[in-house]
């Protein structure tokens, strides 16, 4: 009887270890592939911010709406207007940031923090950032701005 459930045992292991490992494979892809798509939405910004512009609007009319429809009948009456304050805040915020900068950090992100070897993702996002890193450079040396290299590491 024992042998049989340690047998059943490592049936168990044989399946469960490589199922956590495809697993997280397939999450760290998810990641890398979310960690691109944003980088390259940032890229789309830099060379068109009236899109930032326009989009960032959207976004915060459907935030507002949405904490407006939430507090309409569970909260006091400022609270949707304080959370409309930080919301067009946070659009200005977002709007000031630097694209370029944006753009960099993502692929960096996607390519270095999401790397596996077998990630087509992080190889599309490493062969983008130099591209990015010299963008963001531009973008400052044309304010005047010099980036040292240990602050991008």
């Amino acid at each position: 009887m024992k042998n049989i459930l340690s047998s059943n045992l490592r049936v168990k292991i044989a399946i469960a270890v490589p199922a956590f490992f495809l697993l997280a494979a397939a999450d760290l892809s998810l990641r890398t592939r979310g960690a691109l798509q944003r980088a390259e939405q940032e890229e789309a910004w830099r060379d068109n911010p009236s899109a930032k512009g326009a989009y960032l609007e959207a976004w915060c009319a459907r935030e507002i709406a949405a904490d407006k429809g939430a507090a309409s009948g569970k909260a006091s009456p400022g609270t949707a207007a304080r959370a409309a304050v930080l919301r067009t805040a946070e659009k200005e915020f977002r709007m000031s940031e630097s694209s370029a900068k944006m753009a960099y950090l993502w692929y960096k992100t996607a390519a270095e923090d999401f790397y596996f070897p077998m990630n087509p993702w992080a190889a599309r996002a490493r062969a983008r950032l130099p591209g990015a890193l010299a963008a963001w450079r531009a973008e400052l040396a044309a304010k005047g701005v010099k980036l040292e290299d240990w602050r991008i590491k």
